[in-house]
């Protein structure tokens, strides 16, 4: 008789705290929500992630704020998030490069898909392929001639080991068969002296961060590296069309909160999130930084994850990237 008044306890005791966490998720949030970018203030992921901030904490009732840990292309913010309590009050906006951690480090303490739980993507970023106003090339044809007569002599610049940028031109760089050396920096911004000095003879880089350098003839553009020609710029072709058919890359940017949390607070952050990229303003604001609009549903943002990772995976190991 004790034996089953203590198993029927046991059992009543687990319904009880089966019914106590989808209440906790329907009354989420209670408190403020800290969203973590990974990245230094003023780039497209931290812009993104002020933006979205600003209208999600009315739409929750609750303050969102934003802070930045750099460092480490990212690492050090996401680990921090991968190590936080699975509740929705610890959320992380990551860019591409993200999915890129394991195969560049193969000792990160997180794993970039799995200690994660997807909630949307937001948006779609193209870049360019930049080079100084002085070099004497009008076209990415003849750059890569230019290139190709001086192996082992010119540089690129890029916005760090293991970033967006990095990994796109070292792409590139394989699949034109060129050799340049890779001069990294704290940032595509920290870059830009030397690119329009022609220090740096070459680099990848957000439209949005070099558009004015552009329109004013300190840099040409010569192609971007997405599937499609970019509104702003329609005259400029793409990779692609250069030349290079299978080459397709593009930055994106997507909201994270730690594996584990719960779906009810995935769906309602998912839910607020894709509302507020449907806003005209927010539309208009991310298309003045070179995004497009990407909102998506957790597993749609989670099939991106674990595809890319694969996809720059095999292409990091081939080309010994990782550090």
């Amino acid at each position: 008789m004790a034996l089953k008044f203590l198993l029927s306890g046991i059992v009543l005791a687990g319904a009880v705290t089966g019914a106590v966490i989808p209440a906790m998720a329907q009354d989420y949030p209670t408190s403020t929500i800290q969203l973590i970018v990974p990245y230094a203030p003023g780039g497209s992921g931290d812009i993104t992630a002020r933006l979205v901030a600003e209208h999600l904490s009315p739409a929750l009732g609750q303050p969102v704020v934003v802070e930045n840990r750099p460092g480490a292309n990212g690492s050090i913010g996401s680990d921090f998030v991968a190590k936080a309590a699975p509740d929705g009050y610890t959320l992380d906006l990551v860019v591409q490069s993200h999915v890129l951690g394991k195969a560049l480090m193969p000792n990160l303490t997180y794993d970039p898909v799995t200690d994660f739980e997807p909630i949307s993507l937001m948006s779609r970023t193209q870049l360019g392929v930049v080079v100084p106003a002085s070099l004497p090339v009008e076209t990415l044809e003849e750059f890569v001639t230019y290139v190709e007569a001086r192996p082992g002599e010119l540089a690129f610049a890029s916005a760090g080991h293991g970033s967006n940028a990095h990994v796109f031109t070292e792409w590139f760089l394989d699949t034109a068969g060129l050799d340049m050396i890779h001069v990294p920096y704290a940032g595509s911004a920290a870059a830009h002296p030397d690119l329009i000095s022609g220090v740096a003879n070459m680099a990848f880089d957000t439209l949005a961060s070099v558009q004015g350098l552009v329109a004013d003839g300190r840099l040409k553009l010569l192609a971007v590296a997405g599937a499609e020609r970019h509104p702003e710029f329609p005259e400029i072709p793409t990779i692609a069309e250069s030349g290079y058919p299978d080459y397709d890359a593009s930055s994106w940017t997507m909201l994270l909160a730690p594996a584990g949390t719960p779906q009810d607070v995935v769906d309602r952050l998912n839910t607020e999130v894709v509302a507020i990229l449907a806003r005209d303003d927010v539309k208009e604001r991310l298309a003045s930084l070179g995004a497009t609009i990407v909102a998506s549903t957790p597993a749609e943002a989670k099939a991106t994850m674990e595809l890319e990772a694969a996809r720059y995976s095999d292409l990091i190991e081939r080309l010994g990237l990782a550090q």
